[in-house]
């Protein structure tokens, strides 16, 4: 049983500062400035929903760390109090309630509330290092006003949440001064947790008064590092990076080769192992500030015949394999899409289609409407992340892409192998269907949409049905409700033809929807109540959900008093956040304006002006991959350049332009193991690939679910196992393949579908 639960907030840890986002244990700003589920764990520190294209940009101010490294009376914590202050210990409840100060040179813990569980109320610190072989001693004081138990943990800080070394103590009046001596046999751990559960323990009765606790002296130091083994670094960067997946016969094709020396480089036929492409190399080797390298490209794009090759180069080293041709994309496009299938919620997996991710029907219960008796049917939809949190806006957001790969890549396969195919309906209509269904029921009476269906913390590391616990349909916001009005009205639109009745119940609800949103537009954005603590997704600026429900209804309905709203905030000096994620909306609203009947001037200006500087931030950096203008990688920055390469592709639908399919290209390849640190990002797909991914069915079964884009490189170090690992690295650098690295290897819904319509717009996937 972990005894550890999330932490909804994830404060600044006194030598590993942690940044909070809001994900699955908060709130956390991704890549693409959308928040993401930040969960801190008590046992769990998590992860989860992802960013927004405005938000964290910013470099958190790196904290110092010690060498990798531990010697005999190394002290790897050791607080006394006495500077008056809480030292890095931060406060977890659930169900419990507990204040946490620092009273006359100790740590005093208020417990108001015992609570039900062992973990109701928990106080953690984070920071620190164990090495496997070293002999530890760890010691503390502590004492409480009446008598009775808790426990202290030194656990892993992700998967399973177990304990290194832990018990179970009775504490009274008397300080008593606790020690305990292990050897830490397991693997070595940059980022474990230290924390005391202060709950219902075995024999107490869970109501028990006020009282309070209080600690002192907390001490862990290594007695015997004679068989201290290294922390496992980071692996090396590959001296020559690809798309390792592949090439299409006719794309650009460019690898980047790492440092100076390099003169010149061979293509190399694996299968005959002999070269078919040589050139020579730039002179002189370009910097690359986000990775910090000297980079020199390869072109090979005049290499097309069929085959499976790598790159050599005169100083001796090779890339991964890659191959080229016309057909290499169908597997990696069917498990991207099937990673939809695989999160589907209320619904049991059929065996034949997700493998041993197969599982019985999940969250079938009703959810109770916060705040009030009334219970909703809920089924149905998708897990959102590597929880099983269930979101209008970022669900909206998925939704959408499919649509626009129906649409603007006339993607119509009926043969993906979902349960819907071959029913004449374009599997991945199917599949956002499975979604929009779900959307509906999170309608109330009134027009709006409630934000989100969730628990009101994150679940253990299990699988979707063994959470349990009662669920939570959180309050109308008017980013889902305006969401919910874009995407039901294209859907009024694209199922027409293949379901009238569906078609005009979209409609309907878009309409209804719409008319709340209209008369609600000061209201404020979604924050979540104090007592949930799962993935909040907020987002204070909805000017850009109100602008793309209007340019859908109007496409809809061709009603010009849409139009008319759409211009009004255009040209007005309301606040607008433009981009293609699940907060900032306004470039899908954008699109699908210029492309329904062209659009104002200033909508095209705003287009193709982030068109035109998405190139220019392209053309200049080492691995062809956007980078902010910073410099830098947000949480879930593989969104934000799956998205940018979507962007450039909606940009050739409307202008056509052979550099916005190449630069497109680009960001793929990135994806694909072009990068700084010779991942292909796509669990399952080429020859470094994640293997432990922050999601839950994948730590449970202990292989990584195939198909799922990970968040990627993370300049903010926001978890502890990032922080401990990757300090020091540079930005584009900055990723961990770690289970407990949430802020890096967590996957989303709505990180694969860009990556879907990317995909599925640069060529043949079947």
């Amino acid at each position: 049983m972990r005894k550890m639960k999330k932490v909804a907030v994830l404060c600044l840890t006194a030598a590993m500062t942690m940044s909070l986002l809001a994900g699955c244990g908060g709130t956390k700003k991704n890549a693409d400035g959308e928040t993401t589920e930040v969960t801190t764990e008590a046992e769990s520190t998590e992860e989860e929903e992802t960013t927004t294209e405005k938000a964290t940009e910013e470099e958190t101010e790196e904290p110092t760390t010690e060498a990798l490294g531990v010697s005999d009376g190394d002290k790897v914590i050791n607080i006394n109090f006495d500077d008056k202050d809480t030292d890095g210990f931060h406060t977890y409840t659930n169900g419990g309630n507990e204040e946490m100060t620092n009273e006359d040179g100790e740590l005093h813990i208020n417990i108001k509330k015992t609570g039900s569980a062992d973990y109701a109320n928990q106080i953690y610190y984070d920071g620190f290092r164990l090495y496997q072989g070293c002999v530890y001693e760890y010691s503390f004081d502590v004492r409480c006003d009446i008598e009775r138990t808790i426990e202290w943990r030194l656990q892993i800080n992700g998967g399973d949440y177990h304990a290194y070394t832990s018990d179970v103590i009775t504490i009274g009046p008397e300080t008593q001064h606790i020690t305990a001596q292990f050897t830490m046999e397991e693997d070595s751990d940059p980022a474990p947790r230290l924390c005391f559960n202060m709950g219902k323990q075995e024999g107490m009765t869970g109501d028990e008064a006020e009282h309070n606790i209080y600690f002192d002296n907390i001490l862990l130091e290594a007695v015997d590092a004679s068989g201290a083994q290294q922390v496992e670094a980071t692996p090396d960067p590959m001296a020559i990076n690809v798309n390792q997946v592949g090439y299409l016969t006719g794309d650009s094709k460019v690898a980047t080769v790492i440092g100076k020396n390099a003169k010149s480089f061979e293509v190399i036929d694996v299968t005959s192992n002999k070269s078919v492409y040589s050139a020579d190399l730039p002179e002189e080797a370009t910097y690359d500030p986000p990775s910090e390298m000297f980079c020199k490209q390869a072109d090979f794009s005049s290499v097309k015949d069929a085959g499976t090759y790598k790159i050599k180069t005169d100083d001796g080293e090779e890339s991964a394999e890659f191959k080229i041709g016309d057909d290499i994309y169908g597997d990696l496009y069917k498990d991207v899409v099937l990673m939809l299938y695989n999160q589907r919620c209320g619904v049991e997996l059929d065996s034949s289609i997700a493998g041993e991710f197969a599982h019985p029907a999940c969250h079938t219960g009703e959810a109770v409407v916060y705040g009030t008796d009334k219970k909703i049917d809920v089924t149905g939809g998708w897990h959102d992340a590597g929880d099983y949190g269930r979101y209008v806006v970022s669900g909206a957001k998925t939704v959408q892409d499919l649509f626009m790969t129906y649409e603007d890549n006339e993607y119509k396969a009926d043969d993906i192998g979902i349960p819907e195919s071959g029913n004449g309906v374009p599997d991945i209509l199917d599949e956002a269907r499975y979604e929009l269904d779900w959307m509906l029921k999170m309608q109330d009476d009134n027009g709006g949409v409630y934000h989100k269906v969730t628990c009101d913390v994150f679940p253990e590391t299990v699988m979707p049905e063994k959470e349990t616990a009662q669920l939570i349909a959180c309050p109308i916001s008017n980013t889902a409700t305006g969401d919910f009005t874009a995407v039901m009205a294209k859907a009024s639109v694209l199922y027409k033809e293949y379901d009238a009745d569906f078609a005009a119940k979209c409609l309907e609800a878009s309409k209804k929807a719409y008319e709340y949103l209209s008369g609600n537009m000061d209201a404020h954005g979604f924050s979540n109540p104090d007592d949930i603590v799962t993935g909040e997704y907020p987002d204070t600026i909805f000017r850009d959900e109100a602008i793309w429900a209007a340019v859908e209804l109007y496409a809809a309905t061709g009603d010009d008093s849409y139009k008319k709203a759409v211009d009004a905030i255009i040209e007005g000096d309301d606040i607008v956040n433009y981009g293609l994620g699940w907060a900032d909306v306004g470039y899908y609203a954008l699109y699908d304006y210029i492309k329904y009947d062209g659009g104002s001037a200033k909508a095209n200006e705003l287009f193709f002006n982030e068109v035109d500087k998405t190139v220019e931030q392209i053309k200049d950096n080492g691995f062809g991959v956007w980078v902010s203008p910073t410099k830098t990688f947000a949480w879930g920055s593989n969104m934000n350049i799956a998205n940018k390469g979507m962007l450039l592709l909606m940009a050739n639908k409307l202008k056509p332009d052979a550099d916005y399919v190449k630069y497109a290209s680009y960001q793929r390849d990135y994806l694909l193991g072009r990068n700084a640190v010779g991942y292909c990002y796509v669990t399952g797909f080429g020859t470094r690939t994640p293997l432990h991914p922050h999601h839950r069915p994948s730590q449970v079964l202990d292989v990584a679910m195939p198909g799922m884009l990970v968040g990627g490189a993370d300049s903010n170090l926001e978890d502890p196992y990032a922080k401990a690992v990757l300090l020091g690295k540079a930005p584009e650098s900055r990723y961990a393949d770690n289970a407990q690295s949430f802020s890096c290897n967590e996957i989303t819904i709505y990180w694969n579908s860009p990556l879907i319509y990317l995909l599925s717009g640069l060529g043949n996937t079947k």
